[in-house]
């Protein structure tokens, strides 16, 4: 099983420590197979769908090799930010890390795309994205010494505010609606809202002060968070669906006999596949939740509105970050 975990400060020393050390160093047995650790992360809670998956994926490591992979995971702050802990991945002091859009496209900012509006149809079209584009993803990120395995979706995004029901996108002229990045912050102007990127932590007092009128996310995101107690009126645009893959160190893998190898990029996909099974499971019963909270919850309109609406925003916004977004986004768009 995979081992306890130690306050945030001795763990980054200890990170560091073990960075240092020879692969296999954790066995001083002269006799017997060699050793390796597997050292995962992820920025969300453990009891999330990726971070139960995550705890999958070490359990089945360290199952299927026999113990020759000794596996340790970390979850939300125990390493500090989603930031950090893919610079943990690169640099070496980790092996894997739950990132894409919002991590490792620092190094390869096209990877943006993967949380581009209305580019996935259901869950089941991002999944095939996903694992369409993995070798693609993969390529990109080789400079920067990360392997992508094991797409996991994280729920549709609908749109949270305290002042008016989403039916059509006029509804949202004037609001003050939070979103995460450029692109997040791009698509509420394009529809009419007033924007902003507050931090998440200070989402629910934004709402509750007014700095804010909404914000976007999935009905388990919203829940967990609390913020339907600062407003209650949720639309079902389904506007974008975040993702991440397993981001493996990949001079790590790459070290790994033959076989070890194997069965890392084996438990990925599988723990991959009960994450977006779960993650069904778990944005409706969120969903159940908020409207027995009191969540005014509806349907919009007609998408093709929203759709249609933001056409030129986004035609515009990939042409003008240049070929390498183009190219992505016409990979992106062609996976049926």
């Amino acid at each position: 099983m995979p081992k306890a975990k130690a306050p945030r400060l001795m763990t980054v020393i200890l990170l560091a420590v073990a960075a240092a050390l020879p692969l296999g160093a954790a066995s001083c047995r002269k006799s017997g197979p060699k050793t390796y650790r597997m050292r995962a992360s992820t920025p969300l809670a453990p009891q999330g769908t990726v971070g139960k998956a995550l705890a999958r994926f070490c359990e089945q490591v360290e199952a299927k090799s026999g113990g020759r992979i000794q596996t340790e995971a970390f979850y939300i702050g125990e390493l500090g930010n989603q930031r950090e802990m893919v610079e943990f991945v690169h640099d070496g002091s980790l092996e894997v890390v739950t990132s894409l859009a919002s991590g490792t496209a620092r190094y390869v900012p096209q990877l943006a795309l993967f949380e581009y509006p209305y580019i996935y149809q259901d869950e089941a079209h991002l999944v095939r994205v996903l694992d369409a584009l993995e070798a693609e993803v993969s390529r990109l990120l080789a400079p920067h010494n990360f392997i992508a395995v094991g797409g996991q979706g994280m729920g549709f995004r609908h749109m949270l505010n305290k002042t008016r029901p989403i039916v059509h996108p006029a509804d949202l002229k004037g609001l003050k609606m939070r979103g995460p990045n450029p692109i997040y912050v791009g698509m509420f102007k394009a529809l009419g809202a007033n924007a902003t990127t507050t931090d998440w932590s200070e989402v629910y007092s934004a709402l509750q002060t007014g700095v804010i009128d909404g914000l976007e996310a999935s009905p388990d995101m919203l829940l967990s968070m609390k913020f339907h107690e600062q407003a209650t009126y949720l639309s079902k645009t389904s506007h974008i669906a975040a993702c991440v893959y397993y981001m493996i160190r990949k001079d790590w893998l790459e070290s790994l006999p033959a076989d070890l190898q194997s069965i890392v990029l084996e438990c990925a996909r599988e723990a991959a596949a009960y994450q977006n099974a779960l993650d069904i499971e778990v944005q409706a019963d969120a969903l159940k939740t908020l409207q027995a909270e009191g969540v005014k919850v509806n349907a919009v309109a007609d998408i093709a509105e929203f759709r249609t609406q933001l056409a030129p925003w986004k035609a515009e916004y990939v042409r003008s970050q240049g070929p390498a977004w183009q190219d992505l986004y016409s990979k992106i768009t062609a996976i049926e």
